[in-house]
């Protein structure tokens, strides 16, 4: 029975030689699209975590701590799980951050150093939000030797609500993409089940079941959906093989086998699902004749 479908499905897959290379070309279309579709949220997430990963609050200290209550003040902030990272800054290197940020040496009217101690303070990308910055500040600046806690609220606020929007818009477009992707699949398997209408019918006379009319059809899908695939597979690998030649730098060895995995998954999957609710038709195309 497996050998009489695996028939089957390449007889359909020859009988309507034209339908089947429209198929392929939409299913190749749709494959890139998911694929897209599937970085973009990848690529959203990583890009949201790089900024996130670079908001820095600036925490002033006590000028009257020890270097011993710097270290275990810094223990503390560490301690806080939603911390990266806590980098200490004394009175020296805030001069110099200031000279090189503003190009202005106030060592020429005054001779005392007024800049304080610091630490400037990172956090993790992922609990990160308006809400949670703000409890997060305020836990730090109620520490002991803690005068201050500077940062730019507006700015970093506008960049957080901007990153949720962003991704809001990824996982939109993605979800579209994908959608529209299996729909082309399907709609054109459909198109191709009704162009061999009177090879089901005479199947139906013989006695055959519906079910045994519905997987050669699936195998079809499935069958498109790896060549579709394939073909994915070689646009990708030249295009990354180009652009190596042309940006000497550029390295896509590594990604390029999980690349080429997600693609054929992505294949057979829009592949079978697009063949799978088409062939739910078959019935429907049946009773109308």
């Amino acid at each position: 029975m497996i050998i009489f479908y695996f028939q089957e499905a390449f007889r359909i897959f020859r009988k309507s030689s034209l339908a089947t290379a429209i198929t392929i070309t939409i299913t190749t279309i749709a494959v890139i699209l998911s694929t897209i579709s599937i970085f973009l949220v990848f690529s959203a997430n990583k890009f949201s975590d790089q900024i996130k990963r670079s908001i820095e609050v600036n925490v002033y200290l006590d000028d009257d701590l020890t270097q011993n209550n710097i270290d275990e003040l810094k223990i503390e902030i560490q301690k806080i799980t939603s911390v990266l990272s806590a980098e200490f800054v004394n009175k020296d290197q805030a001069v110099k951050n200031f000279v090189k940020e503003t190009g202005q040496d106030f060592r020429s009217v005054i001779d005392e150093n007024p800049l304080p101690n610091s630490f400037i303070v990172k956090f993790k990308p992922q609990p990160l939000d308006e809400t949670n910055i703000e409890r997060l500040t305020d836990l730090i600046g109620k520490m002991n030797g803690v005068t201050e806690v500077i940062y730019d609220y507006k700015t970093v606020l506008r960049i957080l609500n901007l990153l949720k929007s962003f991704e809001y818009v990824i996982y939109f477009l993605s979800i579209t993409l994908i959608l529209l992707a299996t729909y082309l699949v399907y709609s054109n398997n459909k198109i191709q089940m009704y162009g061999n209408r009177n090879h089901y019918l005479t199947m139906k006379l013989v006695g055959a079941q519906i079910s045994t009319m519905k997987i050669p059809l699936i195998l079809n899908g499935i069958i498109i959906g790896i060549i579709s695939s394939l073909i994915c597979m070689i646009l990708f690998n030249v295009i990354s093989v180009l652009l190596t030649q042309v940006l000497i730098n550029l390295n896509f060895i590594s990604p390029i086998k999980l690349i080429d995995l997600v693609i054929l998954l992505i294949g057979i999957t829009l592949g079978f699902v697009g063949s799978f609710i088409s062939s739910l038709k078959i019935s429907k195309l049946l009773e109308e004749q």
